[in-house]
This record gives C-alpha cells, sequence and structure tokens, in this order.
C-alpha cells in the first residue's frame, strides 16, 4: 500500500512538471541559440529571483468569460546583459504567441546589438527592461503596450522607448491604427501634439517649422496609440528632448472616429492596469499599479548666431589636419558624420574599417570610461585623421551641475586622451544638447550639435538608420550617431559608400566649418556648416 501511495505521488509530481506551461520568447545562452524563457512565475529563475504570486493578478478581458489572461514576470541573467520582463500568459495561445513574439523580437534585438560589447568592469550590467500594459475595447480590440527601458550601470540616463500593438479579437489578427479609425483622426492627434509643444515649450508648430516632419499629420507617424478606461495615448517624436514620448487625448474625443464595427457591444470594459516602477538598477521587482505620469521638463535648447569668416580658403587642408591621400575641394558637397559614447571595440573598429576604405573621416565624441580599454581604437582613429571629440566623462546633464562640476567632466576626458594620444580635444559635444550659459563659459570649447539625428539608439536597426541618411542629407549637414550599436556599424558600410558615390566628401566638423568660411569660437553651438 505504501508503495501504491509513493508511484502514485512520483506520477502526479511528473504531471505537475509537464503541465506548468513554458512560452519561449527567446533564449539567452552560451551555445547561441538566441531563446529567452518566459517561464512561470512561481519557478524560481537561476535560483536568485522569485516572483510574488501575490502581485499577479488575473483580469477579465470579457463578460462572456472568451479571453482570460494574467502578468508574469521573470529575471534572466547572462553577464553583462540582464533581462526583466512582464509578459501576458492568456487561455488564447494564439493571441499570446502573437503577442509574446514581438517581446522576443525586442530582446533578440537587444542581445544582437551588444553582442560585441565589451564589459569594462566586472560587475557591469546591460538592463533591458520590459513591461506590458493591455486594455480591451468593447470585446472587440485588444491594445498593448510595452514599456521599454535599455540602460547600462555605468551610464546615468537610461534609453526608452515604447512599442504598442492593436489585436482584432474576432480575427485574432494585429491591425493598423489607420485599419480602425475613420478618416481625419490624423488631424485630431496632430491638434493635440501641437498643442503638447505649445504647452510644454512655447512652439507654435506650422508647415514652415524646421522640425514639421516629425509630427506631421501622416499615418506613418501617428501609427502608435494606447488606451485605458480615460484617455488614448498617442506617441510622438519629442525632437526637443531627443526621445519618444506621448501625450494624452480624453477618450470620449477618439471614440467618433472609431469604425462602428468595433463598437457595437455594450459599454467599455475597464481592466486593471499595471505597470512596473522602472528602476535603473535591479535590485527589486515590483508589480503594483501605478500611475504613468508624463515629465514635461523642456531641455534648454539656445540658438547661437555663428560668425562667419570672409577669409579666402584653399581646397587642400593641412598635413595636421588631413590624411596624405585626402584632398578637400571647398567646392564640392560635404558632410561631417559624427558618432557619440564610444569607442566601443570591434563596432568602432567596422566603422573605421569602412571609412579607411572609403578615403574618408569622422568625428568621435568621447567619453572617459572608454579610453583606456580601448586606447588602441583610439589611435587607430587619430591615425586615419579623424577628429576626437570630448563628450564628458559621465555624460551628465550639465545644466544641472554646478560650473566646477562641469569643468572637471571636460577636463577628466582631456587628460585622458592626452595620455592617450598625446592630445585633448578641440571641441565639444555636450550630452542631450543641454547648455546654458553657464555651460558654455565653462567648457570653454566650440560646441558641436547637430541638425540631422539618424535616431539609431531608438530604433537599433540598420535599414531605418540608413533611410535617416540617404535621400534626405545635404551639403553642410553633421549628422548624430552613436558607435556603441552592431546595427549603426552596418548601416555604415551601407551609407559611407553610397554618400561617396553620390558625390558628397565625408569631413570632420572641423574640416566642414572650416571650408565653409565659419569661424569657431569657444562657448558657440555649431548644428551644421551651412552659413546663415
Amino acid at each position: 500500500m505504501k508503495k501504491f501511495k509513493f508511484l502514485t505521488f512520483i506520477i502526479v509530481i511528473v504531471g505537475v512538471i509537464y503541465i506548468i506551461p513554458v512560452t519561449s520568447i527567446g533564449d539567452i545562452n552560451k551555445n547561441n541559440q538566441e531563446k529567452i524563457e518566459i517561464v512561470q512565475a512561481s519557478v524560481n529563475i537561476n535560483n536568485k529571483n522569485n516572483v510574488d504570486e501575490k502581485n499577479i493578478k488575473e483580469n477579465s478581458l470579457s463578460k462572456k468569460d472568451n479571453i482570460k489572461f494574467e502578468f508574469k514576470q521573470i529575471e534572466k541573467y547572462e553577464k553583462p546583459l540582464v533581462y526583466k520582463i512582464k509578459y501576458p500568459v492568456f487561455n488564447n495561445k494564439n493571441i499570446e504567441e502573437k503577442i509574446n513574439n514581438q517581446i522576443y523580437n525586442l530582446a533578440k534585438d537587444f542581445k544582437n546589438e551588444f553582442s560585441q560589447y565589451e564589459p569594462i568592469i566586472d560587475d557591469e550590467k546591460l538592463l533591458f527592461i520590459l513591461n506590458t500594459e493591455i486594455y480591451n475595447l468593447k470585446d472587440n480590440l485588444l491594445f498593448v503596450k510595452f514599456n521599454v527601458e535599455r540602460n547600462y550601470n555605468t551610464y546615468p540616463n537610461p534609453v526608452k522607448f515604447y512599442e504598442t500593438f492593436i489585436i482584432d479579437l474576432k480575427s485574432e489578427n494585429f491591425v493598423n491604427t489607420s485599419d480602425i479609425l475613420n478618416k481625419n483622426y490624423i488631424d485630431l492627434f496632430y491638434i493635440y501634439v501641437k498643442e503638447y509643444f505649445f504647452n510644454n515649450y512655447g512652439i507654435n508648430i506650422t508647415k514652415q517649422s524646421e522640425n514639421y516632419n516629425d509630427i506631421k499629420p501622416t499615418q506613418d507617424v501617428y501609427k502608435k496609440i494606447f488606451l485605458d478606461d480615460k484617455y488614448v495615448y498617442v506617441f510622438f517624436y519629442d525632437y526637443k528632448k531627443q526621445q519618444e514620448t506621448f501625450t494624452k487625448i480624453p477618450l470620449e474625443k477618439l471614440l467618433p472616429y472609431v469604425k462602428e464595427e468595433y463598437l457595437q457591444t455594450t459599454t467599455i470594459t475597464e481592466t486593471t492596469r499595471e505597470t512596473t516602477t522602472q528602476a535603473t538598477t535591479f535590485k527589486e521587482t515590483t508589480t503594483e499599479t501605478t500611475t504613468q505620469t508624463i515629465t514635461t521638463t523642456a531641455t534648454t535648447t539656445e540658438t547661437t548666431t555663428q560668425t562667419i569668416t570672409t577669409t579666402d580658403t584653399t581646397t587642400e587642408a593641412t598635413t595636421n589636419q588631413l590624411s596624405s591621400k585626402r584632398k578637400i575641394d571647398k567646392n564640392k558637397p560635404m558632410i561631417a558624420l559624427t558618432f557619440d559614447d564610444g569607442p566601443n571595440g570591434a563596432v568602432t573598429n567596422k566603422i573605421l574599417d569602412v571609412l579607411e576604405k572609403n578615403n574618408s573621416v569622422a568625428t568621435f565624441f568621447i567619453v572617459s570610461r572608454r579610453i583606456e580599454k580601448d586606447a588602441e581604437v583610439l589611435k587607430r582613429m587619430d591615425k586615419l585623421g579623424n577628429q576626437i571629440g570630448n563628450h564628458t566623462a559621465n555624460h551628465k546633464d550639465l545644466t544641472k551641475i554646478s560650473t566646477e562640476q562641469v569643468k572637471s567632466e571636460v577636463d577628466i576626458v582631456n587628460k585622458k586622451l592626452k595620455d592617450a594620444i598625446g592630445k585633448e580635444a578641440s571641441m565639444v559635444r555636450v550630452p542631450y544638447g543641454a547648455t546654458n550659459d553657464n555651460v558654455k563659459q565653462a567648457v570653454n570649447s566650440p560646441i558641436v550639435m547637430w541638425n540631422v539625428d539618424t535616431k539609431d539608439w531608438k530604433s537599433r536597426n540598420t535599414q531605418a538608420i540608413v533611410k535617416e541618411v540617404l535621400g534626405k542629407v545635404k551639403d553642410g549637414d553633421i549628422i548624430l550617431m552613436h558607435d556603441l550599436y552592431g546595427t549603426t556599424a552596418e548601416a555604415c558600410e551601407i551609407i559611407i559608400p553610397k554618400l561617396v558615390e553620390q558625390g558628397y566628401q565625408l569631413v570632420t566638423v572641423e574640416e566642414l566649418l572650416y571650408y565653409k568660411g565659419i569661424e569657431v569660437k569657444n562657448g558657440v553651438k555649431y548644428f551644421n556648416g551651412n552659413k546663415k
């Protein structure tokens, strides 16, 4: 009898193990299978983190109980990569798979982007945080939003962005915003986004505005939305903050634009909206319900008049500015490619390879933490005739620290550059483009801005980066990129030869301003090489 009971116990345990569902969105392991396992919250992950089951809430999406879901959470470690993901588990496996496949793709992109990243310190961490929110509109449409954060613990400010998806619950397929809304909804969104810029920055956007294309009323610009029981959240690019953000529109304003077929049931079903507090360290796991707020603090962007000299220039730079093989013709178009936040080992070398192959140069704005680690890359960069600029020691917002601290941020990098390559940086790019009178005085160098942002930090997509450059750039442009990401290097392998083929000379920022006849002064900001 005891043997029978023991055998029964073993059968039950084995059965439970096989019944526990596991949804794969990728696995990050040593054999490079690129798989991260989304595991039930009750499972101990790497014997380090147990998710508190009492914080997991089941949510009914339908009054008919057709669809149910619950949020699960995982923390996954693969040094130096750390993943923290909140994902939904549905009783409908088709919908569950569609949503979790999107999470898989985001996590996979993160792994691929940093596959060549070399940690400087033993405990350095690259963090990927993804929190999921879900809302159901009248049992017809399922709105899904991912709040994504990517950060590393030696960098002060994480990159945050959003991904949104809409699922038609009848067909169980993804649909676009334009599929569910009647025409003219874009005008509604545009009105509220214009209001956002006016309220936050005092800017009245018109078709003649320099950044009109970032928010103009098109389906491509306003394709990302999310609903809750009170608002529709419309996502767009805030060119002042240089990041993606959103504005809220009362839900009753949107309902007249929703196609009738999606409004044929009773009132809107309210679901519990969960947001996990986003942290920049992985010390705490929390799934408490919070209210998401929008930070509307504006980054000061000041326009400084650029003084232009009338002195005639030669068509050939001095030997200390150019390699012996390069000559610059001031009458031909030229562009300055710039790269921030490096150098980063193999990624930067890949960019240098394609520059060298095409007899071109660029400007690299360096942070101090990479200098000792990549001293050989810096030496190669300098030897090939590239300009090395200063991007401060710790990438802080210089407008929020004292004059002495600003000077220290710049001086630390210059000292390390002097030790590594025998010279200091002659120009500075301030983090986030944030300046004020104190910063301009304390930096005591020309301040290099940009007028073309590839948004490579946001898209992490080779073709998207290429699209932001080819066909859009013009003579005198200063283009912003980052040599942290493999996708940026891949984009450069396409962009650089194509620009050269189109007749552009790829020069340093110093060369661009010099040949465009622009006098360079300390404390003055330069956005491009065009005379005004």
